[in-house]
């Protein structure tokens, strides 16, 4: 059943794909990906479709054989729509035990146009589900070899507004601070500039507190005190 269900929507995806396209979108992604050459307006609606002849009742090991198979494919197109389908999952859908999946999505086939929608979306919701479990998550995390799992510990709570744990954010913001990887410094600035969202105070205070500077600070303040 789960290998009729990757057929159909291998047949939709191929009906659409468009090889000068193709290299463009690889390009983009730095030749590290595979591309169909199928956009994004398109392969939303292909998900649409595909979503709606899904049955019902699918198990959770069911839904999440059917995502480590779309995340083995070659083509880029195919983890898109693994995303798609993971970030419309109700809170109600994501299980304690989901903290492990996530962990491998994001650590395999990583770059920013997959963790980032990890770890907003679904990653949030769980954190938001299992806010204790999340903070092991956390500290299990922060102490393996991978910065996109690191970054991940940092931008999680892109969408809680005032709902964000500000402990959690300050602690691994002032970890990873030190760290000089793009991604890492990228993803301290737009924690806070998405917090400055709420509380533009307590950013410029957290920023001048902590020396956060560079990269970080200049995103970190970017829509603060703007007139």
């Amino acid at each position: 059943m789960i290998q009729e269900h990757i057929h159909r929507l291998t047949e939709l995806l191929d009906n659409s794909k468009d090889s000068h396209r193709a290299v463009g979108m690889k390009q983009y992604m730095r030749n590290q990906f595979d591309f169909l050459g199928v956009t994004s307006v398109p392969r939303k609606e292909m998900f649409s479709t595909w979503k709606r002849q899904l049955p019902q009742n699918l198990s959770s090991e069911q839904r999440w054989e059917i995502i480590y198979e779309l995340w083995e494919k070659e083509e880029r197109e195919f983890q898109y729509v693994a995303m798609d389908w993971l970030n419309s999952w109700k809170i109600s859908e994501i299980q304690e035990l989901d903290h492990d999946n996530f962990k491998f999505l994001i650590s395999s086939k990583s770059w920013w146009d997959t963790v980032d929608l990890l770890s907003s979306n679904v990653l949030g919701k769980y954190g938001q589900k299992f806010p204790e479990k999340m903070l092991e998550v956390i500290e299990e995390w922060s102490v393996e070899n991978s910065f996109w799992l690191h970054r991940a510990t940092i931008i999680f709570q892109l969408r809680y507004k005032q709902k964000t744990n500000l402990n959690t954010l300050e602690n691994q913001i002032v970890r990873f601070k030190s760290n000089k990887e793009f991604f890492i410094q990228k993803s301290i600035g737009w924690s806070l500039r998405e917090y400055a969202k709420t509380d533009p105070n307590w950013v410029e205070k957290f920023v001048e507190k902590h020396e956060i500077v560079g990269l970080a600070k200049r995103e970190a303040l970017k829509y603060v005190n703007r007139k």
